[in-house]
């Protein structure tokens, strides 16, 4: 009962970051001007770019977000070794490799900075868990099907 209680907290920490997130891109070209105006390490002349990395990997997070969520669904009816489950797992490895990718063209072009940096490396360290988790999935699945047909 407690894994399916946990499942179904995390199907609902979804949906929550699919509503916050789609509400945060809305409002991108409000937000950045204001931004920008308080900062001292960047200035408005940065708008452009900030605006195509943060929709760049703004809309690969909530495709990781939506992909989590059909994780989550698979967990919760009890089948998380399934096709939709690779399927997703090698989504979200795909997403994040977008947003590594995103982040580290934004440190040569916008100028390297601690925080670009993190959110780089933790996108691609995302890329390889879910690249494994793709293939431990996929041979759990020969494994299960090779079971089936055993029996």
């Amino acid at each position: 009962m407690e894994k399916n209680l946990l499942s179904k907290f995390l199907y609902g920490l979804c949906l929550a970051g699919l509503i916050v997130l789609t509400g945060v891109m809305i409002g991108l070209p409000w937000i950045v001007p204001e931004v920008l105006k308080r900062t001292t390490f960047y200035g408005v002349q940065h708008y452009k770019s900030f605006m195509i990395l943060l929709y760049g990997s703004g809309i690969p997070a909530w495709m990781v977000l939506w992909y989590t969520k059909g994780l989550a669904r698979n967990i919760m009816v009890r089948e998380p070794f399934s096709i939709s489950s690779q399927k997703h797992l090698k989504g979200i490895s795909v997403c994040a490799a977008i947003i590594f990718v995103a982040y580290v063209v934004a440190a040569i072009v916008i100028g390297p900075s601690l925080s670009i940096l993190i959110i780089a490396i933790g996108a691609f360290m995302v890329t390889l868990i879910g690249a494994i988790l793709y293939k431990l999935v996929q041979i759990a699945i020969e494994i299960q099907e090779e079971n089936e047909l055993t029996i």
